[in-house]
């Protein structure tokens, strides 16, 4: 194997697979890269077995062939190449060598039969979506997923087409304290096509994000217990969490007709500045809402205390209810809106956030007991 190759282009697919190759692992061929060169394509291919990314580019291809090599020191060479074009040669045992007139680097590599088959994508339907459109939609759902730890089914962020409109795609994540959830009406009424609802994994919706960076369109599909991404010449294929996603809809309050209305920038730096004295133990902060303002209280007995007022409008009965300030901070920060409207129950049932300028979302966060 031997070509050369634009360096931007090797550094962009690199750049993108650390996420997956850099996990530790008792099975050492998933650390390295798969690189083949063939007629005037070289493909760069990463796989942890729970996803898998395979990115194809142009270059000039002096031999075919194809070797496996380790991924993070590849990615090290790359980004500190001092040529813009890459020399990448096979040499004796699978080695590759990396050079230009002044600096050669020599790597070992690994025999390419041992590196996992990439998963098979043929005759997926792919549906088109803009960039920006699913950027936002993660964005706004994935603070809310549980992450690696506890109940696998919320360890992720459930993805469906609804049934009772075929235009209209959703995202929903939950860790059991908050739930997000964001709609988008698809103008073409043509909605992915899938078996009910899916659960992506939080860490391959991290890797989604870094595909997502440039471009305008991505396309999205499913088969089989796989979610398939394609933007131009990159693929990412992503197991799917096995289980049944919640009933969301049972903790999403049908009726809350007190609505308190607040300026997002200054409801958001206030709850930042009442974080400075929460803690693990002590994380909660006290509401006191009037109808014209809205005071802010936390207690720490091992640091201190403070108190805080904002302008706000209410129309309901004065209440005190006490919160996770990180939950609201969460939201916020993943919202456009410059007003934001918080509805209301009682102390003891959840609120919901929303904003005008925020079409089709929904945070819900449950309230304290202190």
């Amino acid at each position: 194997m031997e070509f050369k190759i634009k360096k931007e282009i090797v550094l962009d697919a690199l750049t993108k697979i650390q996420g997956i190759t850099g996990k530790k692992t008792n099975i050492p061929i998933t650390s390295n890269v798969l690189i083949s060169a063939q007629e005037s394509m070289v493909s760069i291919r990463a796989t942890d077995l729970e996803m898998a990314f395979k990115a194809s580019c142009e270059a000039e291809v002096i031999k075919e062939g194809s070797t496996a090599v380790p991924s993070r020191k590849l990615y090290e060479i790359v980004r500190a190449f001092p040529s813009d074009t890459l020399a990448i040669e096979e040499t004796k045992n699978k080695w590759i060598k990396i050079e230009d007139k002044r600096i050669e680097y020599n790597i070992v590599g690994m025999e390419t039969e041992d590196f996992p088959g990439f998963p098979d994508t043929e005759g997926v339907e792919l549906f088109k979506i803009d960039v920006n459109v699913l950027r936002n939609m993660i964005n706004k759902t994935i603070y809310s997923a549980l992450g690696n730890e506890g109940r696998a089914q919320l360890s992720g962020i459930c993805f469906e087409s609804l049934a009772e409109d075929q235009n209209t795609i959703r995202m929903v994540s939950t860790d059991g304290h908050r739930l997000s959830k964001i709609d988008h009406i698809v103008e073409d009424k043509q909605a992915p096509k899938m078996a009910g609802r899916v659960i992506i994994p939080k860490g391959g919706i991290v890797e989604v994000l870094k595909l997502l960076e440039g471009g305008e369109l991505v396309e999205i599909g499913f088969k089989d217990n796989n979610f398939v991404v394609k933007k131009e010449q990159e693929v990412l294929i992503i197991r799917l969490i096995e289980g049944e996603f919640p009933d969301y809809e049972m903790v999403i309050p049908k009726t809350s007709k007190d609505e308190m209305v607040v300026q997002k920038e200054d409801f958001l730096m206030m709850l930042r500045r009442m974080s400075i004295l929460s803690s693990d133990k002590y994380p909660g902060v006290r509401f006191k809402i009037g109808e014209e303002q809205l005071e802010a209280t936390t207690t720490n007995p091992e640091i201190g205390e403070s108190k805080e007022i904002i302008s706000v409008s209410y129309n309901g009965k004065p209440f005190e209810v006490a919160f996770n300030p990180k939950y609201f901070t969460d939201t916020l920060s993943s919202m456009n809106s410059t007003e934001i409207v918080v509805k209301l129950k009682d102390e003891a049932n959840p609120c919901t956030i929303e904003g005008g300028e925020d079409v089709g979302f929904l945070s819900v966060i449950m309230p304290m007991r202190v």
